[in-house]
């Protein structure tokens, strides 16, 4: 451990590091009681630099709209390389004809390296990526055979490195943070999700699918239940969107979340002082998700001809591309409509793109802003983006706060009321602003309603003073 604390701080030099060296222990003939203790130090450091974001590391990925590849390829490379060094062990205890459930260091490298299987699929999901490729499909199956080992819920103990969790409370942790919809939540909310789903994780059951729900058709009847298929490389999915043909197939559970929704459902009746704003936001939005009834605001529509769209992302981008600067734009091709948004295909998405985040559409005739609602990026960077449009046609103005002399740009909307986007800090409740557009037109205002805010920008509504 004192060689851990010797390392830079820098991320990308740090794990190069780390996954060198694992990579090495893999080409090395090391007892197996002195490689476990040696893997126990990488999979605590592993586990801090996933789950432990504090304001300085969280600034300085703001800061980067193109974040290094390389970075969540090797990061996600560590924890898939450290998982299957776990998995060797646990092989050579297999190879001797030894049980999981009679012994503890068997069952200890199995739970460990399924540990790090699931944060692998945490971390993409951190970044809006697809869960990587078999990590699924090797959770699915180790539940199947941890269950039939009779070993799903042992707590084994390794000295002197303690107890590892149980693979049930691993595999539903992730699942239930899965079945949530990470995609459609706002940056670094999958880590406050995944800590939020420990304290009621217990509450989810697995069991083999009854005839009944083998047949059921009305969603309302199958709310709370999803699939777990043993044979797919894909996290559970709601039963009522699964075929009747795959839930009768014999090695298929069911997970079942309605003691999770009793309890997040109490955190919001009896909300007070402990409970944190931002938890409960978070309860409301993925309620839904688990109790697998979300409904959309309107349906979609396909098109027939994918018509192609220019966007530009990001507050300061669109503000620097409305006043005629040069910036990156993006193609996509719009996959389906609907009177609320659409769903867009980017090829090649190199950027940084979050939820919330603030887009331009370039379309025929006209500018459209939009939010960014569902975003996903698979590793080969084509990236599915669900965006929720702005009313109001944009124009850029700028905004002097009274009293005050500094100048912000802003982008206003004339709607009724009509509305303004600016970076964050300029609004504050019945704040007096002039607000200024390029024909050098100007008028009194003060600051109305917040309607959002994230880190990059507020939107709010304004009032327009008489004699303006």
């Amino acid at each position: 451990k004192t060689w851990l604390s010797q390392l830079t701080d820098d991320l990308s030099q740090r794990l190069s590091i780390l996954l060198a060296n694992l990579q090495a222990i893999k080409h090395h003939h090391i007892s197996e009681t002195r490689q476990i203790n040696l893997l126990d130090v990488y999979f605590h450091e592993l586990k801090r630099l996933l789950l432990t974001r504090d304001s300085k590391v969280i600034a300085a990925e703001s800061s980067l709209k193109r974040p290094a590849q390389r970075n969540l390829s090797n990061f996600s490379q560590t924890l898939r390389c450290l998982a299957e060094l776990y998995f060797n062990l646990a092989d050579k205890h297999y190879q001797r004809g030894e049980r999981p459930a009679d012994q503890p260091r068997f069952l200890f490298c199995l739970n460990r390296g399924s540990e790090l299987i699931s944060l692998q699929i945490l971390h993409a999901y951190l970044y809006y990526r697809a869960a990587p490729k078999d990590c699924w499909l090797q959770l699915n199956q180790l539940l199947i055979y941890l269950e039939k080992a009779k070993a799903l819920q042992l707590e084994p103990e390794v000295s002197p490195l303690g107890r590892s969790d149980n693979f049930e409370h691993i595999y539903k942790r992730i699942a239930l943070t899965a079945i949530a919809d990470p995609y459609s939540l706002s940056k670094y909310s999958v880590i406050r999700l995944y800590s939020m789903i420990a304290e009621v994780v217990n509450k989810a059951v697995i069991t083999d699918l009854p005839p009944q729900q083998q047949v059921l058709e009305n969603a309302f009847l199958l709310t709370g239940y999803f699939c777990v298929e043993a044979e797919q490389d894909q996290a559970p999915k709601a039963l009522s969107k699964t075929p009747q043909l795959t839930r009768q197939a014999s090695d298929n559970r069911m997970l079942q979340t309605q003691d999770v929704l009793t309890i997040l459902g109490q955190k919001l009746i009896l909300s007070n002082k402990r409970e944190n704003a931002l938890d409960l936001q978070l309860i409301r939005q993925v309620m839904p998700q688990l109790a697998a009834n979300y409904q959309r605001q309107s349906p979609r529509k396909q098109l027939i001809d994918n018509g192609s769209v220019e966007i530009v992302h990001g507050y300061e981008n669109i503000v620097d591309f409305l006043n005629g600067a040069s910036v990156n734009i993006m193609q996509a091709k719009v996959l389906n409509d609907s009177e609320h948004g659409s769903l867009l295909l980017i090829n090649k998405c190199e950027d940084t793109i979050d939820v919330n985040e603030l887009v331009l559409l370039k379309l025929q005739n006209k500018l459209q802003l939009a939010t960014i609602c569902w975003f996903c990026n698979d590793w080969h960077n084509y990236a599915q983006a669900g965006l929720s449009l702005i009313e109001g046609t944009p124009e850029v103005v700028t905004c002097q706060p009274n009293p005050g002399n500094f100048l912000y740009p802003g982008i206003q909307l004339n709607t009724q009321p009509p509305a303004l986007i600016t970076q964050k800090g300029v609004f504050s409740p019945k704040r007096q602003l002039t607000i200024s557009n390029t024909n050098e037109t100007s008028i009194n205002a003060e600051t109305k309603d917040l309607f959002s805010a994230t880190l990059d920008y507020e939107r709010f509504t304004f009032i327009i003073k008489a004699g303006s």
